[in-house]
C-alpha cells in the first residue's frame, strides 16, 4: 500500500464484519524505512465504547492493526 493510496483512505468510515460503522479512518502508522502500512487510527463513533472492542486506544483514537483489513470499498471493511 503505496503512502499515497493511503492518503486517499483518510476520511473514510470504518466498519466492522457486521456492516456497524466504527468511525472515521483519521491517520496512519506507517514504517517509515518501508513505507508499510502498520495501523489505522480511527476516531470512534460516540456511542461506542472503546473497552468493548478488541484494539487499543491511543490518546482518543482507537489503533487497528492493518492485518485486521477485510477489503477496502467506499469504506474500509474489517475482518470482525
Amino acid at each position: 500500500m503505496g503512502s499515497s493510496f493511503g492518503h486517499e483512505l483518510l476520511g473514510r468510515k470504518v466498519v466492522d464484519s457486521a456492516g456497524d460503522s466504527l468511525g472515521i479512518l483519521v491517520d496512519l502508522e506507517i514504517d517509515r524505512p518501508t513505507g508499510v502500512v502498520l495501523a489505522m487510527f480511527v476516531r470512534l463513533e460516540e456511542n461506542l465504547d472503546p473497552s468493548r472492542l478488541p484494539w487499543s486506544m491511543d490518546e482518543n483514537l482507537m489503533r487497528v492493526p492493518v492485518e485486521e483489513v477485510d477489503r477496502v470499498a467506499t469504506s474500509v471493511h474489517l475482518k470482525r
